[in-house]
C-alpha cells in the first residue's frame, strides 16, 4: 500500500492531500457515481494550481496481524515473508504522515489537508510537530470534516468491544492524546494553519461540539446536511460540503497569489519616475536625495500593492480609509511646519515616516493583509502624485512652482 497515492502529479507548487478516518480507506471519499478528489480535479482553477493525492494508512476494527499470526508463523518456517499489520496509536500515525510528506511531497511549497474523522486528529498531531521543527511549515490550510476534536461517542461503545485497539482509546473523550493536542493547538493558535470546521447536522458519531475546536470564529465553521459518512462523499457539485471545500480552496489560491503579488520587488532607479508629480514636489522643496530615492522605492512598492489589493478582491473602501488616515498625519504635521514647529522639509518627511511606523498597528491598522510600513509610506507619495492633492513639502508651494521647475530643467537640457 503506497502511503501517498497521487491522482495527478504534474509538478505544481501546491498539493491537496485527502486523509481518511478510522477503519476507512480511499473509498471513504467516494461512492459509485462520484469521488471527492476526482470532482475537485475537474475544477479549472483547482486543477491549474494543485496536484491531488490520498494518504493511506492501516486502520481496522481488529488487527490483521492477530488473524494472520498462525499463518505468519507457518510462513516463517517455510521461508516466506508476511506483511503483518496492526492498528497503532494516532500519534504514531501522525509520524507516518510526517515521514510520508517529507519523502513523497518535499517539492511542494503549500499543502492543503482535507481530513475526515480520525484523519483530522492525525493531521493535527502532524501539524503541531511540523510547527516545532519548521520555520515555514508546508500545510497552509486544514479542512476538518466531522473530526472528533473532543472525542467520539462511538469510541465509548468501541472501548467496550475493542479494548485493545489503541486508536479507539485515543478517540475517547478526555483521552490523554486529545487533551494534549487540543492544549497544544490552543497554545499555537497564532501559528497553526487556517482551519475550517465542517460538521454534519445528522452525525450520530461526532456531534457538533466535538467537530468544532475551541475558540472557533463563526466564519470558520460550516454546517452540512450530512451524517458522519456522507459528509466525505458529496453526491454532486451542488452539495454544501463540496461547494464549501471548493470555495475555501479557491479562496486560498487567491490568498497565495495575493501574497506573491505583495512580495517586495527590486526598484531600479532608471529615471522612469523622475517626472512624476510626487518626485517634483520633493525636488522643489530641496529634500535630501536619500529621501527622494526612498520615496521612489516606497511609491513603486505601493503601486504594486494597490494593484494586488484590487485583483485580490479586498475592500477598496477600507483601502481609501487608510489613505485618508495617512493624509491626516500629513495634514497635522504640515500645519506644524507652517507655524514653525517643524524646521525643514526633510524633518517633516522624517516625522511623518516615524509616525507611520509608530501608528502602523493602531491608527493605520487595516484588515487588508501584508500592507507593511514601507507600503504605507509609499501610499503617502501616491496621494502626493495626484494633481488635485494638497500635499506639499514646503510652505506656499503650488503647481505653478512645479511648472517653473520643469521649464528651468528643460532649458538647461
Amino acid at each position: 500500500m503506497e502511503p501517498i497515492k497521487f491522482i495527478n502529479e504534474r509538478d505544481k507548487k501546491n498539493l491537496i492531500i485527502f486523509i481518511h478516518g478510522f477503519t476507512g480507506d480511499q473509498e471513504t471519499w467516494g461512492n459509485s457515481d462520484n469521488a471527492f478528489a476526482e470532482m475537485l480535479s475537474t475544477e479549472e482553477v483547482i486543477d491549474r494550481n494543485f496536484d491531488i493525492a490520498y494518504f493511506n494508512y492501516y486502520t481496522k476494527l481488529v488487527d490483521a496481524n492477530k488473524t494472520k499470526a498462525t499463518f505468519g508463523l507457518i510462513g516463517k518456517l517455510l521461508g516466506k515473508s508476511t506483511n503483518a499489520t496492526k492498528n497503532i496509536k494516532i500519534e504514531k500515525l501522525s509520524d507516518f504522515l510526517k515521514s510520508s510528506i517529507e519523502v513523497y511531497c518535499s517539492n511542494y511549497e503549500n499543502i492543503v489537508l482535507i481530513a475526515h474523522s480520525m484523519g483530522g486528529l492525525i493531521s493535527k498531531a502532524y501539524i503541531l510537530k511540523d510547527l516545532e521543527e519548521q520555520l515555514n511549515p508546508k500545510v497552509k490550510l486544514f479542512l476538518s470534516l466531522a473530526v472528533p476534536h473532543n472525542g467520539s461517542n462511538w469510541a465509548q461503545i468501541g472501548r467496550a468491544l475493542l479494548r485493545n485497539n489503541p486508536q479507539v482509546l485515543d478517540l475517547s473523550p478526555l483521552s490523554d492524546f486529545l487533551n494534549t493536542i487540543n492544549d497544544n493547538w490552543i497554545k499555537q493558535k497564532e501559528a497553526v494553519p487556517k482551519t475550517i470546521y465542517f460538521y454534519g447536522q445528522f452525525d450520530n458519531i461526532v456531534n457538533e461540539t466535538s467537530a468544532i475546536a475551541y475558540q472557533v470564529d463563526r466564519q470558520h465553521k460550516i454546517a452540512c446536511n450530512n451524517d458522519h459518512f456522507s459528509i466525505s462523499k458529496p453526491d454532486s457539485k451542488n452539495s454544501i460540503v463540496y461547494r464549501g471545500v471548493k470555495q475555501k480552496i479557491e479562496e486560498f489560491i487567491r490568498e497565495i497569489q495575493y501574497a506573491e503579488n505583495m512580495k517586495p520587488r527590486k526598484f531600479n532607479d532608471d529615471g522612469e519616475l523622475d517626472d512624476e508629480l510626487f518626485v517634483l514636489k520633493l525636488l522643489i522643496a530641496d529634500v535630501h536625495q536619500r529621501l527622494v530615492s526612498g520615496a521612489k522605492q516606497n511609491f513603486f512598492s505601493a503601486e504594486y500593492m494597490k494593484k494586488a489589493v484590487i485583483s485580490g478582491g479586498y475592500s477598496l473602501s477600507e483601502l481609501e480609509e487608510l489613505y485618508e488616515n495617512i493624509e491626516t498625519l500629513y495634514t497635522i504635521n504640515f500645519w506644524k511646519l507652517s507655524e514653525g514647529g517643524i524646521e525643514s522639509s526633510n524633518k517633516l518627511i522624517a516625522i511623518i515616516y516615524d509616525q507611520i511606523l509608530e501608528k502602523h498597528k493602531d491608527f493605520l491598522k487595516t484588515s487588508i493583509p501584508l500592507i507593511n510600513v514601507k507600503k504605507k509610506m509609499g501610499m503617502l507619495h501616491q496621494i502626493a502624485n495626484d494633481y488635485d492633492s494638497e500635499i506639499w513639502w514646503a510652505k506656499e508651494h503650488s503647481i505653478k512652482d512645479i511648472n517653473e521647475f520643469r521649464r528651468a530643467r528643460d532649458a538647461n537640457g
